[in-house]
Formats: C-alpha cells, sequence, structure tokens
C-alpha cells in the first residue's frame, strides 16, 4: 500500500554535539529576498513542520537572525523527519537524551534590530586560471567561443549615516556696513546638468565599479579576477571593494568647486549676493563646504555558481541601431562630451554627418562594451527567446539552467547566475561546497566622507574699533578736547 502524501515537511533540532532533540529553537522560512516568510519554534521533540510549496529551493535560518542561511533542494526532501544541527548558542546542557522535559517552552531570545542604513550592491564575476586570457584580452573574442563556468560573488555595502557637518571654508569675502558683493559658486562635482540635488550616495558605486555593461544590471558590477582559491578570493573581494569606496569618496571631494567675486562669473556659476545691512562693523561671509560622513560596512559576499555566455559583435554602428537602443546608450555612454552628438542622432531630423560620425567611431571603439549594454538593457522577453535557443555542454537550454539577468561582463562574454550547483562543472560545486561548510566570515568598515550638493554661508561680524589719539599741547591749553576716529575692520 502507496504511503499517503504529506503536506508539510518535518524536521527535528538536534545538539550539534549530544544529536539530543533540542526544544524551543526558532525557525525561519526565507523567500528569495531574504525575507521572513514564516516562523515556528521546535516543540518538546525538537519537531519543526512547515507547510510545502511548489518552488524548488527551501531556504531556512536556525536560530536568531545573525546564523547563516541554509539552502535546501525542496524535490528532494524526503518525508521522514530531518535532522537540523542547532547553532552552539542554543545548545543546553541540560537538555541532553533522557534529561526530564521542562515545565514551559522557553521563548526565544528578542532578535536584534538589523543595522539601518542603505544598502548599495556589488557584484564580482571570478573565472578559472585557464580563463585568465578574457581579461588580459578583453577585446579577443577567444577564438572557440565556448560557454565558461565561473562564480558569482554577491556583495552587501551598508552606509548608516552618522550626519551632516561643516567641512573646509572655501573662500570668504568682508562686507562693510550698507554694502553687498556678489558671488559666484561653479560646482564641478556633479557634472550632468540639472542634478545639483543629485545625492553622493549615488554616483560613488558609478566611481567604485566597473561598468562594463551600462546601467542594465541590478547591481554595480565590478573588475572580474582570477579565482585559485575561493574563500582567499571572497576576502579579496571585501579588501578590494572597502579600498575603492575609500578613494572613491577622496576623489569626489577633489572633483572642483570654485567661489571667485567680482562682475565676471564663470559659465553655469551660480551667482549669490551677500548683504551687511548693520552699521557696527564689517560682516563676513564664510563658504562653507557641507560633507556628510558615513560609517561603510561591506558584508562577507555570497559566492553562486555562474555561466559565461560568448556573444557575436555586430555592427552597431548605424542609425537605425543606435535609435532602436538609444534609451541604454544614453544612460550608458562612456564619453560625456558626445551626448550633445547623440541627442543629434535620436533626433528626428537628418543629424549633421559630422556628429553622427563621431558617435559611430566611438561606438565601434568599444564595440564590446555596447554589445554587452543592449543585451543587459534590453527586452527581458526578446533575451529569453535567444537564450533559449543555446544548449550548454550537457545539451540542456541555457533558459532552464540560468536566470534571465546579466550580472557583469568578462571579454565578449556575459555572466548569468546558475539556477544550482548541479548545472556546474566538477570543479566550481567542489570549490563553493568547500566554501559554504567552512562559512568565512569577513567583513570591513570605515568612515567615508561625501560632499553634499550646494555649500553653506556662515557669518561672522567683526566690531568697529575705536582708537584715541594723543591730545596735542595747544589743544591741552584750550582745553582737552577728544577726537576720536572710527575704523572699520
Amino acid at each position: 500500500m502507496a504511503a499517503s502524501w504529506q503536506d508539510s515537511w518535518i524536521f527535528r533540532i538536534v545538539d550539534q554535539d549530544s544529536g539530543a532533540a533540542l526544544s524551543g529553537v526558532p525557525v525561519t522560512v526565507l523567500d528569495a529576498a531574504n525575507r521572513s516568510a514564516g516562523f515556528w519554534v521546535s516543540d518538546a521533540d525538537g519537531v519543526v513542520q512547515i507547510p510545502k510549496h511548489d518552488g524548488r529551493r527551501l531556504r531556512l535560518r536556525v536560530g536568531l537572525r545573525t546564523e547563516d542561511t541554509i539552502e535546501l533542494d525542496a524535490r528532494s526532501l524526503p518525508d521522514e523527519p530531518v535532522p537540523l544541527a542547532a547553532p552552539k548558542g542554543l545548545s543546553a546542557s541540560g537538555e541532553a537524551a533522557g534529561a526530564p522535559e521542562p515545565a514551559a517552552v522557553p521563548l526565544p531570545a528578542p532578535v536584534p534590530a538589523a543595522p539601518s542604513g542603505q544598502i548599495i550592491r556589488y557584484t564580482r564575476i571570478g573565472i578559472a586560471p585557464e580563463d585568465a586570457g578574457l581579461i588580459v584580452s578583453p577585446n579577443d573574442s577567444a577564438g572557440d567561443g565556448i560557454m565558461r563556468y565561473g562564480v558569482l560573488f554577491e556583495i552587501d555595502q551598508i552606509w548608516q549615516a552618522l550626519g551632516t557637518e561643516a567641512g573646509d571654508v572655501l573662500y570668504s569675502v568682508s562686507v562693510g556696513p550698507g554694502d553687498e558683493a556678489r558671488v559666484a559658486i561653479s560646482d564641478g562635482r556633479w557634472r550632468r546638468k540639472g542634478t545639483t540635488g543629485e545625492r553622493a550616495l549615488h554616483i560613488v558605486p558609478r566611481m567604485v565599479a566597473n561598468w562594463a555593461v551600462g546601467d542594465g544590471v541590478d547591481a554595480a558590477p565590478l573588475e572580474p579576477l582570477v579565482v585559485t582559491d575561493l574563500n582567499a578570493a571572497a576576502g579579496d573581494t571585501v579588501r578590494f571593494l572597502a579600498a575603492r569606496t575609500l578613494r572613491a569618496g577622496e576623489a569626489l571631494r577633489r572633483r572642483p568647486i570654485g567661489v571667485t567675486e567680482g562682475e565676471e562669473a564663470p559659465a553655469n556659476a551660480v551667482i549669490r549676493t551677500v548683504r551687511n545691512s548693520r552699521a557696527d562693523g564689517v560682516l563676513t561671509y564664510h563658504v562653507v563646504e557641507p560633507v556628510a560622513r558615513y560609517r561603510v560596512i561591506e558584508r562577507a559576499p555570497r559566492a553562486r555558481p555562474a555561466l559565461l555566455v560568448p556573444f557575436r559583435l555586430p555592427n552597431l554602428a548605424t542609425r537605425e541601431v543606435v535609435r532602436r537602443f538609444g534609451h541604454a546608450l544614453r544612460r550608458a555612454l562612456l564619453d560625456r562630451e558626445l551626448h550633445a552628438d547623440l541627442e543629434r542622432v535620436l533626433s528626428g531630423a537628418e543629424p549633421d554627418p559630422a556628429a553622427e560620425r563621431r558617435v559611430f567611431d566611438h561606438i565601434t571603439g568599444h564595440l564590446s562594451y555596447y554589445s554587452a549594454t543592449i543585451i543587459a538593457a534590453g527586452d527581458p522577453a526578446e533575451r529569453f527567446f535567444a537564450l533559449a535557443k543555446l544548449r550548454d555542454p550537457e545539451g540542456r537550454p541555457l533558459t532552464d539552467i540560468i536566470e534571465n539577468g546579466v550580472v557583469g561582463r568578462v571579454g565578449n562574454y556575459v555572466a548569468f547566475p546558475l539556477r544550482s550547483l548541479d548545472h556546474t562543472t566538477s570543479g566550481w560545486r567542489l570549490a563553493l561546497l568547500e566554501s559554504s561548510s567552512q562559512r568565512v566570515r569577513v567583513f570591513e568598515e570605515a568612515q567615508v566622507t561625501l560632499p553634499v550638493p550646494g555649500v553653506w554661508l556662515r557669518a561672522e561680524l567683526s566690531p568697529a574699533q575705536v582708537e584715541r589719539e594723543p591730545e596735542a599741547p595747544a589743544e591741552r591749553e584750550g582745553g582737552r578736547r577728544t577726537i576720536e576716529r572710527r575704523r572699520l575692520g
């Protein structure tokens, strides 16, 4: 007689050392975005029953929020109870086998609040040493055109605001009683027009990352690297991101911001008029650079298998192609000086031949970059049908084994994350399994100072000074008379 189908998975929470069942241990089910999708607590026998779902993967967290996520293949889970080891901190010596049952199930400890802040996500592609030529010669199509396997590092960078404060004094102008002065402020830190209110935190990822695929990705990609040891590569990636972030903040503050006084003002400068309506002294205005300080934390990266798919370099330097994918080329244009020329080509009118030629020459010189940009930022449905025509070395359609989202580019290859370890090579599978079992915990923390758009004005009053002149002999004879002279500043 066939066994009846169960509508829930059964897990038994056990002690890591003795194997005894543990009660009162929290178990959380996580969705694909790592958010809580359900919460259970093990009973007196250490048993937790979790309702089944149709997904391929089951993501669990045993213990508090600080514990690592356990990912299981939902299709291969048996109907019998599956043992799960509880974290060390939740294993009590009095709960060994044969110990008396507690009178009441203890409540789980309060879960500490997650650190608040803005999260910026980065990705980095790691390739095998035998594929290092893809990085050395990024514009070479590698000749064979076969698919290659690698690893995808996903890193979360947390920015916690520590407050805004006054930075350096950029300029000072003194205004006498009843006078006024014109001050021209030209800010070259925000290069795009009309974005003076753009936050520096939105610009830093573009300075840190290697935008090898334009703006068609969900996370900022870093430069690819050759992986010989997976755990060492994860640590190098965290330190690399931390160092690049510090340099990006310093470079952003070094961008030119000028303050001049007078009638002649630079182009695109903002004019401010300062006045002194007081009669008791000189009013000095200090132009101050406002800065924001952040605590930046780089978490340990998550490693996933990835597939590198080769693509051909088509002829993109045509008017039809440029106008069709103008929305992607406009955001991903490498040379800012060509924005005006690109807008002329995208306009409905007949473009200037010289401007059109400059745009076409630029695209031809960076053909692999703009080809990957169009693939990443193109229609997902069109990309899906194009990938369905390709098969991996095992003969499986790519749409069955990869996620339809570009995460990076290496030469003439675009990288896609694989859905399972079963779809990668045995070498990468073994390396990823060993890395996950070791649970490498590496992170970096630093304080980063970023400029805030605009400037601050701080006024300082210098009161008038009174000076007494020495008395002349004749004045002493005719009576004492004091001559006062008022001096300003």
